[in-house]
């Protein structure tokens, strides 16, 4: 099958650019020709190795820069290009140079702009894929999902722990399992004896709510059975999440068993500080991860790596596969609690931990991805 993946999102690195591989790279594995379809001058961060048609309406519009007024006016050049995208979009499926289109990261917006475009119509299925759906967001998405409901080759996927859908009588609205991320340049197994500390990371994009210094303060003045380690590594978008990070590396510099990396990780770089740390830590207590599925989660879980998270962060997850431990509160107690049952079970369940980690890359693998998607399976 011929799919277009229809992407409009510019990131430097990240979630979009990964979830658009697994796409690529998995449907290539079962036999299927992926390809994009961008809008005009659109800057890939990768080569997918696929084909690329240009999509007709203008550049993607970005809110770098934007003060709060210009972004009201670049939102609703955002919503007149998507239509102009779409409609694009439309031609080219009437061509016949697919045989179904991917939208790979959407909000209930994308749902409006193709009500608005010829692609409703599309002759081919259309698939649009949304990472989450939170309480607020729900009557929103559902009150568009009812009224594309009339367009059956328009299909919404879902990529959801959960079942917030039961009631609401939508056809056109499947439930999707999250795919792990998995290395793409070291596909080799890490030694698995290794001499020296057991190494907890702390990877990603730093925003306050990630609750770092808590973890910190708690780490210090827990007593562990053996030498640990803490690898803390942050890239920070927005001016107040840098200064915070900043003032975390001076407080605590003093510290020897932490290591700062302030920097962005990208591609073989990203993939060898996961692959050096024993586990991974996410003390995220924010309630949209209830919602929206972790890729820190999936990537350690990708990367067969025990982790430590906090309840709110897809709890889903640990109660079905045992592949790490969950910080009960914010209280310190309770993280050097968890902090300790983390480094026990890196030294004792070794063994129970990989099975549950290897289980777990099974349910959640690309392989089930793109056939729920293309198939509705």
């Amino acid at each position: 099958m011929r799919v277009a993946i229809l992407e409009s999102i510019i990131m430097p690195a990240g979630h979009e650019v990964e979830f658009d591989r697994i796409l690529v790279n998995e449907m290539k594995r079962q036999g299927h020709k992926p390809m994009f379809f961008v809008p005009e001058k659109f800057p890939f961060k990768v080569d997918y190795g696929a084909p690329v048609h240009e999509l007709q309406g203008g550049e993607v519009v970005t809110y770098a820069g934007a003060t709060w007024y210009q972004k009201l006016w670049r939102s609703l050049q955002r919503e007149k290009r998507r239509i102009s995208w779409f409609n694009s979009a439309y031609e080219l499926a009437k061509q016949g140079i697919c045989d179904a289109i991917i939208i790979p990261t959407a909000t209930y917006r994308y749902i409006k702009s193709l009500l608005r475009s010829e692609l409703k119509h599309s002759p081919v299925p259309v698939h649009i894929i949304f990472h989450g759906i939170n309480p607020k967001e729900q009557p929103k998405f559902e009150k568009q999902a009812k009224r594309i409901q009339a367009y059956k080759n328009v299909q919404l996927h879902v990529i959801t722990l959960r079942n917030d859908f039961v009631k609401c009588g939508l056809t056109n609205v499947q439930l999707v399992a999250p795919p792990v991320f998995k290395p793409v340049f070291d596909t080799t197994e890490p030694l698995e004896n290794h001499e020296g500390s057991v190494r907890i990371g702390f990877f990603g994009q730093f925003r306050k709510e990630k609750n770092l210094e808590p973890f910190i303060q708690a780490f210090i003045h827990a007593k562990f059975a053996v030498p640990v380690e803490l690898v803390v590594q942050g890239a920070t978008a927005k001016p107040e999440d840098t200064a915070l990070f900043n003032s975390l590396i001076e407080k605590y510099k003093h510290i020897p068993q932490i290591v700062f990396r302030h920097e962005n990780l990208i591609g073989k770089d990203w993939e060898e500080a996961l692959l050096s740390v024993d586990a991974i830590a996410m003390p995220y207590a924010a309630e949209r991860y209830r919602y929206h599925w972790g890729a820190m989660l999936f990537t350690a879980i990708g990367y067969n790596k025990p982790v430590l998270v906090s309840p709110e962060l897809n709890p889903e997850v640990l109660e079905q596969f045992p592949i790490g431990c969950v910080i009960q509160s914010l209280e310190e107690t309770d993280i050097i609690c968890a902090m300790q049952e983390l480094v026990d079970l890196l030294s004792t369940k070794k063994a129970q931990t990989k099975v549950a980690l290897e289980q777990a890359n099974e349910v959640y693998s690309h392989e089930r991805l793109i056939r729920a998607i293309l198939e509705g399976m």
